[in-house]
């Protein structure tokens, strides 16, 4: 028996691997198929165009053979740093395996969605488990009594798929044909799609596989009262292990590290509230007299050895204090340039929550996860409480840097919500099932809430394959921006590839907003400008448009060439618009070209 529910575990894991990796599966299968000949496949990820590229030139930085990353998207002088080292090292590995530093980002995708479904199953397991219910006698007439529904692998195979395809309600509009279409809630922020938030960014699937396995080790299993959830013994590797990953989820992904830390502090909390409560309640005063009033102000008189129970809170306590390290050097780092455009940048583009939007785009499994935390903090069953925390601190979190512009709220949501919420839904559920004259209702309602989900994600499926087909298809303009809404000209590429292969990667380049966005993922030099990154972004964009439309004079473009330590200058289509078709060395003399074809042309500055 157990066979068989470990392979109907391994068949919905492998589905919903194959489901969610449809779009880049489709993708792949329309590389010989662009209507463009001149423009070339490449495999993407994210369309959002700040930052895949940002990512892959990372990847090419470890490919390349580096350790620590740089931030190609400027061209102030600085050391590397921790600061998406992540990616580095995923290029690292697929230099390992001989991959380009495209698959080596697909690597982090297919190594991590696994895990992250093995994480959640190992939860699912843990909230449901399948044994008969603690209050019937285990006998051959039990079992033979017991449904389906009191058996915890139904609820088990029910929380596992409510926590994958729970997603948006439906949005119901009118295409420009005057027909009738289903489309999500705030289909733009995919990290709520139930399609792709599970083959989602490596780095954030990297923070949620992490943080739910140190909340798992850290607290929920030992939520019980049993022998085995004692933890005042734990083993020193066990220790280093959890302490070198919380540190790894604070680099990497810092939104999951902070979301599990508020969430521990928050149970210490409880958990002293609750135990000195518990101490005061049951300690005996000793009354000499009739009239004495006892002391209540002695603390000698209340038995604190809870403070000394190291089971009860010492290695919470421990944790947070021993992963603050990577926090502190996330703060301290981004301090100082160019790490500190990061920052700046999300403190004037906030991605604000617009609540009633992200409600609809969650969808019901907000209100359900809602009524299953009410029912078991009703029941006063603990072990849910690291769950409804893990809402709470979200939710906290992101209304508190709605209010304190230091970071956008919507990063708090990439911390895998989905994942309690669809547990404490599952809990809900299970306990209106326990109210067997709606049995037979609740099925049906599961029923139909499981199969409406699964189509919403399959009208996320057709919304992505669509975007794709028209990328397939899309010939004009021969240089896009945002840069990743087209395939890329293969002449134009092929200037980069001169850029790979001919020169120092240390050198910086002079380029329009897409080839400063691609050079650095492509070719591995640095760029003047090309990213949100980039120091003082504003001013650079500026100067960049009045360099390429020809409006400083030799001596201006020289010395913001010097300044900017810029050595190639790069003029394709885009910069051409600019300048109004002219040849940049008509304009600037001391530029002299070092490669040049049929869309490119790149310039040495002398």
């Amino acid at each position: 028996m157990n066979s068989v529910k470990s392979i109907i575990f391994i068949a919905l894991i492998l589905f919903f691997l194959f489901f969610s990796f449809s779009p880049t599966i489709f993708e792949l299968s329309q590389a010989n198929k662009l209507a463009d000949s001149n423009r070339e496949f490449i495999l993407e990820h994210n369309y959002y165009w700040p930052d895949f590229n940002l990512y892959l030139s990372k990847v090419r930085q470890g490919w390349e053979g580096r350790f620590t990353a740089l931030e190609k998207y400027t061209s102030e002088k600085h050391q590397g740093s921790l600061i998406q080292d992540f990616y580095v090292i995923l290029g690292s590995l697929g230099r390992i395996f001989n991959l380009d530093p495209n698959f080596s980002y697909q690597l982090g995708r297919l190594i991590l969605s696994p895990l992250l479904l093995l994480i959640i199953l190992m939860l699912v397991k843990y909230y449901f488990p399948f044994k008969v219910r603690a209050q019937q006698i285990q006998t051959r007439f039990v079992l033979a009594r017991q449904t389906w529904f009191d058996r915890g692998f139904f609820w088990q195979i029910i929380a596992f798929l409510a926590i994958i395809v729970s997603g948006s309600f439906p949005r119901f509009y009118t295409d420009s044909q005057g027909m009738l279409q289903v489309g999500r809630f705030m289909e733009w922020w995919s990290n709520i799609d139930a399609l792709q938030r599970i083959t989602f960014i490596p780095h954030i699937l990297f923070g949620q596989v992490v943080s739910f396995y140190l909340l798992y080790q850290l607290t929920i299993r030992h939520s019980g009262n049993a022998p085995q959830n004692d933890r005042s013994v734990i083993s020193t590797k066990s220790l280093i292990l959890l302490i070198f990953l919380g540190n790894a989820a604070g680099l990497v992904f810092p939104p999951s590290l902070i979301t599990l830390d508020g969430v521990l502090v928050l149970l210490l909390v409880v958990k002293i509230i609750l135990n000195i409560k518990h101490q005061i309640l049951s300690t005996k005063f000793q009354i000499n007299s009739k009239y004495q009033i006892p002391n209540v102000l002695n603390f000698e008189n209340y038995n604190f050895k809870f403070i000394w129970n190291l089971g009860f809170w010492i290695w919470d306590f421990l944790f947070i204090i021993v992963t603050l390290p990577s926090l502190l050097y996330l703060f301290f780092i981004t301090k100082q340039l160019p790490w500190s455009a990061l920052v700046e940048f999300h403190r004037t583009h906030l991605m604000m929550i617009p609540l009633d939007q992200y409600i609809l785009g969650t969808g019901p499994i907000i209100f359900l996860g809602l009524f299953g935390a009410i029912i078991s903090i009703i029941k006063r069953d603990k072990k849910w409480q690291p769950l409804i925390l893990w809402v709470l601190v979200t939710f906290s979190f992101a209304s508190l840097f709605s209010v304190i512009k230091e970071q956008s709220p919507l990063r708090f949501t990439q911390t895998g919500l989905f994942i309690p919420l669809g547990i404490l839904g599952t809990y809900f559920f299970y306990q209106l099932f326990q109210i067997r004259q709606i049995r037979l209702i609740g099925l049906i309602g599961i029923t139909f809430y499981l199969l409406g989900s699964i189509y919403m994600m399959k009208t996320s499926l057709d919304w992505q394959t669509t975007f794709i087909r028209q990328r397939v298809g899309a010939n004009v303009p021969l240089v896009p921006y945002p840069p990743q809404t087209m395939y890329p000209i293969r002449a134009w590429m092929d200037g980069i590839r001169w850029l790979r292969d001919n020169t120092n990667h240390e050198t910086v380049v002079l380029a329009e907003i897409t080839a400063g966005n691609f050079i650095p993922a492509y070719a591995g030099n640095t760029v003047y400008f090309g990213q949100s990154n980039t120091v003082d972004y504003e001013r650079k964009q500026k100067e960049v448009d009045r360099f390429f439309k020809g409006e400083m004079t030799p001596v201006e473009a020289k010395n913001l060439l010097v300044n900017g330590r810029s050595k190639y200058v790069f003029e394709s289509v885009q910069e051409k618009e600019k300048s109004g078709g002219r040849s940049l060395a008509t304009i600037y003399p001391f530029l002299k070209s070092a490669f040049s074809n049929s869309l490119v042309t790149i310039y040495l500055a002398n």
